[in-house]
């Protein structure tokens, strides 16, 4: 449960097998506290989890990136990287990339941006 009585949103997901943190962080709007809140439950949810074990998908769609929303974002990276094997996410086409590439910069981590999340799950079950 969140410090706001609301419950996380984010959650394992089996996809062909294979298991997949869905690190849900859409629809939070203009909402910074929101999307703090719900990165550090799941970010707390991944440091149980095997170095570099975890299969992330992350889903920012009608979520504002603020600059207060990309700096969480940022320093949540830099403290999951040595957890995750590899991470998509949904909701960053476009002029969004760029704030992708700062991230991946900040992080030195890489990440798989895609438009449809069949997709990206599957590209995360893959050999790649």
């Amino acid at each position: 449960m969140s410090a706001k009585g609301g419950s996380m949103r984010s959650r394992w997901i089996t996809y062909k097998g294979e298991r997949i943190f869905f690190a849900d962080l859409s629809g939070l709007g203009r909402h910074p506290d929101a999307f703090r809140e719900e990165l550090m439950e799941a970010e707390a949810l991944a440091h149980q989890q095997p170095e570099g074990s975890l299969l992330v998908l992350t889903d920012v769609r009608d979520t504002v990136l603020s600059s207060e929303v990309m700096d969480f974002a940022k320093e949540s990276s830099a403290r999951m990287t040595k957890y995750i094997r590899k991470e998509a996410i949904i909701g960053m086409a476009g002029i969004r990339h760029v704030l992708l590439d700062a991230v991946s910069r900040f992080s030195g981590r890489q990440f798989a941006a895609f438009d449809d999340i069949e997709a990206a799950k599957d590209w995360l079950v893959s050999d790649n």
